[in-house]
């Protein structure tokens, strides 16, 4: 069989490019034919080193997406390549609406289209929860968005629901990363329940772990450094409360984006001690294997894939439950912590708890999320892919 994955931009750093990486590897492993074709040409080409070389990498020949030139490729790559699945990574407006017409034209000659399937990598509703800090900031802009912010909501909601249509006119399938967003997802795109499926992210357990080792006082965000939804800001500000109790530990922050500089202004101003930027980094694997703890303050999330790899590495994970996915993930007070959303107090309060629990508290914890990233080995994964292609084919 042959599968198609459709990403906006390849190759470059993100949750959706490395899942599309690890799915892809899965699926060569046991004997599909895959490309992964980019709209726009990315440039984190190092990222490439842990894609397959039997994954075929194609690219949109012409910046401007609806170009004759483009259309004209994309069909062709379809054809040569005998495409059977094809996986859209894009909740974009525009660039489904282009597959729709595609789509469209080739079955109205008569002619064969591909089973079409359109993965959701947030929650359905993250814009929505994201608002208040999408319009922070002193721009005009800004200012009036607040200014007028029930008109600017419903501006959002029909932006929302108009993409989520679109995807749902041009699949076959709609996958969510989790059955507490089949709903929201049918809601905002007004199609059947039926036509919605769950299958979660996965990882690939045979990456090498170095044990459990107790002294390793650190505490790990990896991730975009971007305020919305990341909200990193908070993290840092959680962590201010505790550097002073807690100066064997430290806290480090792995990954970049353009927020970075107001994150080090902040720890600079504030004078918050044992904070370290790593960068950006391809083998995030190093730092899980130096942490105990790995923490999100997020205000929305998709399912993410952080939480569990880190648990794979025996780091006990934190977080808000501003994503209704989180109890997919962690057990709360078992392998992890699942801290009311905005509640700071609380989120402080259990990270304090934590970094003084004994080595044999520690283990316990550690040893149960090791335990509970073993649900998500993307071999388990790719087998509900292939129930869903062997439906669709």
């Amino acid at each position: 069989m042959n599968i198609l994955f459709i990403l906006k931009q390849f190759p470059r750093y993100g949750g959706v490019e490395k899942m599309t990486i690890t799915l892809s590897n899965s699926l060569v492993k046991i004997g599909y034919n895959v490309c992964i074709l980019s709209l726009f040409k990315g440039n984190k080409c190092e990222y490439m080193s842990r894609l397959d070389s039997k994954v075929v990498c194609l690219n949109m020949p012409n910046e401007k997406l609806f170009s004759r030139e483009n259309r004209r490729h994309f069909l062709l790559v379809l054809q040569e390549n005998e495409i059977d699945v094809i996986i859209n990574q894009n909740m974009d407006y525009e660039v489904n609406k282009l597959m729709l017409k595609l789509k469209g034209n080739v079955q109205g000659n008569g002619k064969y289209f591909p089973a079409f399937i359109t993965v959701v990598h947030n929650d359905p509703f993250v814009d929505f929860k994201c608002l208040d800090t999408m319009i922070k900031g002193r721009g005009v802009k800004n200012v009036l968005k607040r200014m007028l912010k029930p008109i600017y909501q419903v501006y959002i909601h029909n932006v929302v629901r108009r993409s989520y249509i679109m995807a749902s006119l041009v699949s076959d399938k709609m996958v969510v990363l989790s059955k507490s967003y089949v709903s929201s997802c049918a809601e905002l795109s007004r199609c059947e329940y039926e036509k919605i499926i769950a299958i979660p992210n996965g990882f690939n357990v045979d990456d090498k772990v170095d044990g459990l080792f107790l002294n390793r006082k650190k505490l790990l965000y990896v991730g975009r450094l971007v305020e919305t939804p990341k909200k990193i800001s908070e993290l840092i500000n959680i962590w201010k409360y505790l550097c002073e109790e807690f100066l064997d530990w430290d806290l480090l922050i792995v990954g970049d984006g353009p927020d970075v500089g107001i994150y080090k202004s902040l720890v600079k101003s504030e004078n918050i001690k044992n904070v370290y930027f790593e960068g950006s980094t391809n083998s995030p694997e190093y730092y899980f294997n130096q942490s105990t703890v790995v923490c999100l303050t997020s205000e929305s999330e998709g399912f993410p894939m952080v939480l569990i790899e880190g648990m794979k590495y025996g780091c006990i994970p934190i977080c808000y439950d501003s994503f209704s996915a989180v109890d997919d993930i962690i057990d709360d007070g078992v392998n992890g912590y699942v801290i009311p959303f905005n509640k700071q107090n609380e989120y402080i309060c259990k990270l304090r708890y934590l970094m003084s629990l004994d080595d044999t508290s520690l283990c316990y914890m550690r040893n149960n999320a090791i335990k509970k990233s073993e649900l998500y080995d993307i071999n388990k994964v790719v087998f509900e892919w292939e129930k869903l292609f062997n439906e669709l084919i």
